[in-house]
Parts: structure tokens; C-alpha cells; sequence
């Protein structure tokens, strides 16, 4: 039953297609365009020595992967923004995008997204995984967390796939992708399960490789057992 209400949830997800095309993808100090018949615009924002806006073409290949073909470029920072680069699109759940990118920095960074109306944001990552928990319990984590972020927005949570390695006991694993914002992570994090007693303990630990596009991997222990749902 449970492996049928994944598939189904899986089933359910946009494409990469569909979480790209059209839409405008960064933050206050970079953005990308990937307008509809394969127009780019890159824009970086500078208010000291002013903006750079690069211009070119992008595809998808692959079903997953977009390339980026910079052809033009105005603005103090073309010298190292006007590149060609490539950036791998993973669904995580319907408003969570990660994504591998070799963009130029700052340019479209890999790691975690939020997106939502045409447009994705990036945020820290939290990935829920456990070997035996149920789907109710990892549910339950995933929306106590998500209900501390409302308002912050500065997280993006998912439930991941299964895990393979023992959660008998919960704990979090910490990315070195990108260190401050891992610490920023866990801080985050662990404030927010301070407020959910019946999670209990979490050890943490460092992520054995650095190429995660999570920030904090949530390993949630298989007999975790959240409060009944208040009835409205």
C-alpha cells in the first residue's frame, strides 16, 4: 500500500519542463529568464557598478537538462557572466526543484528551489528520508516543518526516497556544498524540531559527499509517532 501511494504521489509531479519553461528562476542579486521559444536573459544585479544582463538561447536535452548558449551580453561583469553553461533539473515535489548547474557564479547556483506561479526562488534545502517510518509519520514531520517556514520563506521540504541505512535513531546530515548556508541550515532546522517534543533527539552529522543538493538531510527514526490530528 505504501509503495502504491509513492508511485502515485511520483506520478503526480510536474516535469522539469514544466517547473522551467517560461518562468523566471533566482533572487534579489541574480535572475535568469527562460522565456517560451528558447530566449535567455541573465541578469545580475549590481548597484555600485550596475546591472549585467547576458541574452542568448537555451534548450532542454535529455528531458532534464538545460543548455544555455550565450550569445550577447551589456553590463561591467560580461567578462565572467557571459558563458555558456548546462544545469541538470531534479523534481523533488511539486513547488521543489534542486539543481546541478555549471553557470557562471552567481548565476543560477546549484542546490535546492522553491517554485511556485512561473517562478522558482533558491532556498535552503530539507530532504525527510527514513528506512521505516511510515508515510503518515513522514508526512506529519514534513508538515510541522513546513508550517514553521510560513511566513520565513526560507526553506523548501521534502520527503525523499526511501533510505537504505539504519534509522533506528534520528539524525541529520549536514552538506559541505555550500558551509554557511549548511549552517544556517541546521540552525534552522533544529530550531524548528525544538518546537515538535514528540520528535525527540537528533544527532548531527557531516554528509559523507559534498555533491548533495540538499543543505540538511532529515533521517527520521522508523517508530516516531506524531500527535493525533486536532479536529477542526
Amino acid at each position: 500500500m505504501l509503495t502504491a501511494l509513492i508511485a502515485l504521489s511520483l506520478s503526480q509531479l510536474p516535469s522539469p519542463i514544466d517547473f522551467i519553461d517560461n518562468t523566471e528562476i533566482g533572487d534579489a542579486k541574480q535572475y535568469i529568464g527562460l522565456r517560451s521559444r528558447g530566449v535567455y536573459e541573465g541578469h545580475l544585479v549590481d548597484k555600485a557598478k550596475g546591472d549585467t544582463v547576458v541574452s542568448g538561447s537555451w534548450k532542454m536535452v535529455n528531458g532534464d537538462t538545460i543548455e544555455v548558449k550565450a550569445t550577447g551580453c551589456k553590463g561591467p561583469a560580461c567578462k565572467d557572466a557571459k558563458k555558456d553553461y548546462t544545469a541538470k533539473v531534479g523534481v523533488a515535489a511539486a513547488r521543489a526543484m534542486t539543481l546541478l548547474s555549471t553557470a557562471p557564479p552567481p548565476f543560477f547556483p546549484s542546490g535546492s528551489y522553491y517554485c511556485h506561479y512561473l517562478g522558482c526562488e533558491p532556498r535552503i534545502g530539507v530532504e525527510i528520508v527514513s528506512k521505516g517510518a511510515n508515510l503518515k509519520a513522514m508526512s506529519a514531520v514534513e508538515d510541522a516543518l513546513i508550517e514553521r517556514n510560513r511566513g520565513r520563506n526560507t526553506t523548501v521540504v521534502w520527503i525523499g526516497p526511501r533510505s537504505d541505512t539504519d534509522t533506528a535513531k534520528s539524525r541529520i546530515e549536514v552538506c559541505g556544498r555550500d558551509p554557511e548556508k549548511a549552517k544556517a541550515a541546521l540552525e534552522t532546522l533544529q530550531g524548528d524540531l525544538a518546537t515538535a517534543t514528540w520528535f525527540g533527539e537528533a544527532t548531527v552529522v557531516e554528509a559523507p559527499a559534498k555533491d548533495c543538493l540538499w543543505d540538511v538531510r532529515l533521517y527520521v527514526r522508523d517508530d516516531v509517532q506524531p500527535p493525533p490530528r486536532k479536529k477542526k
